[in-house]
């Protein structure tokens, strides 16, 4: 099914899924990794970017985002 996950579902959610969750310990492993993503679980990995930009600009890009949301798209 096309299109079924993307950076605006729930990072929490996300996780807890079989696909959608291998391919983030696999290709986001800093994200997932990072103590403080416990806190944001309820968060859309759209929103945990525009909060990092912010307090730490360049470690969690736009273009970053772009691309995770292109291949969860294609999961």
């Amino acid at each position: 099914m096309p299109n079924k996950y993307n950076v605006d579902m729930k990072l929490g959610d996300l996780l807890k899924d079989k696909v959608a969750g291998k391919w983030l310990r696999e290709n986001m492993k800093e994200l997932v990794d990072n103590p403080q993503t416990k806190m944001a679980m309820g968060f859309s990995i759209r929103q945990i970017q525009q909060f990092s930009e912010s307090m730490a600009p360049g470690e969690f890009t736009k273009k970053q985002l772009d691309d995770a949301d292109k291949a969860l798209r294609a999961l």
